[in-house]
């Protein structure tokens, strides 16, 4: 008798019941699907974290080339201004050269610029006059 109800034990903890079996496959889907969810959920905050960082780099990358391209627009702008003033500058030595090539206005800037006076001429300066002296240069 002994033996039997040893073995009445023993097939109670072999007896599977359904129910209890449903329950603890549940359970495990259930963990299990928490935890594909809890990788998943951290995969997209590592993603997340890498694309911000390349963005912050990017955008960064955008500022420098855009304050780049500024300081050198303004740069250029100073520059052509400079130009301008220079080839205007060099079309008046140009004219002027021209014009020193010219017997006749040579002779009127020595007159007027230096007093230069020919024989038996006499020059008077008169104060309205606002040609200057030797003096003053």
């Amino acid at each position: 008798m002994l033996l039997t109800k040893k073995k009445a034990t023993i097939n109670k903890q072999t007896k599977i019941d359904p129910y209890a079996e449903i329950a603890r496959v549940r359970q495990q889907k259930q963990a299990r699907a928490k935890y594909v969810q809890h990788v998943h959920k951290r995969r997209i905050m590592l993603i997340l974290g890498v694309l911000a960082v390349v963005f912050l780099v990017c955008g960064v990358q955008i500022y420098q080339a855009h304050r780049s391209l500024a300081t050198t627009n303004q740069q250029l702008a100073t520059r052509q201004v400079k130009l301008k003033k220079t080839k205007a500058r060099q079309r008046e030595l140009k004219l002027k050269e021209s014009q020193l090539k010219n017997d006749d206005y040579l002779q009127q800037v020595i007159r007027q610029k230096y007093y230069y006076s020919k024989g038996n001429e006499t020059i008077y300066s008169l104060p309205q006059d606002k040609a200057p002296t030797i003096s003053a240069k």
